[in-house]
């Protein structure tokens, strides 16, 4: 099992330089860079990674321009819903100070120094979280969260209902024309 490393291409010296010290720590990663296999295709390789993996570690920052790649690694955490399980270690680890995405706003996050011995102080703080993540969940986002999913399938399943209903009242006047 291994952590994933999410991070924007102009924090990849950082990804590396965390990489090395959660070894340290006995934490197998995983980053695209270091471990995506020659020719392989990125996106499905991306995605097995995030499938298999056992937690997240989210780099952040600086605030700039988005970057594509990892916008689509933090879709694929959306899309299997690993946000709203509080027994699935996601670790935000904020460079600067940039705004925490939304699904990563019921985790504490880790503020990456820029001191000596800033990585050192990280990875540990990363393996704290990863050992018992619902310690670094607040519980009461993360509720309101899964209330807000709930209500938003309600409304696409109602929306979908209503396109269905008026599909069958239009049915009988097509077959007159």
């Amino acid at each position: 099992m291994h952590v994933f490393i999410s991070h924007s291409r102009v924090n990849s010296s950082a990804a590396l330089l965390l990489c090395d010290q959660l070894l340290k720590h006995n934490i197998d990663t995983w980053l695209d860079m270091r471990d995506l296999e020659p020719g392989a295709e990125w996106e499905p390789a991306v995605t097995a990674a995030i499938r298999s993996a056992g937690g997240f570690v989210f780099l952040i920052g600086p605030p700039g321009p988005a970057d594509r790649w990892q916008n689509f690694e933090w879709q694929q955490v959306v899309n299997d819903e690993y946000y709203l399980d509080p027994a699935k270690p996601l670790v935000p680890v904020l460079i600067g100070s940039p705004e925490l995405p939304g699904f990563l706003r019921t985790r504490q996050a880790i503020v990456l120094k820029d001191t000596p011995g800033a990585f050192e102080q990280a990875a540990e703080n990363i393996a704290r979280a990863l050992a018992n993540p619902a310690a670094s969940v607040d519980e009461a986002k993360l509720e309101l969260g899964r209330e807000a999913r709930k209500r938003a399938l309600e409304t696409l399943r109602d929306y979908s209902q209503t396109l269905a209903e008026e599909d069958i009242k239009r049915v009988p006047t097509r077959a007159i024309k």
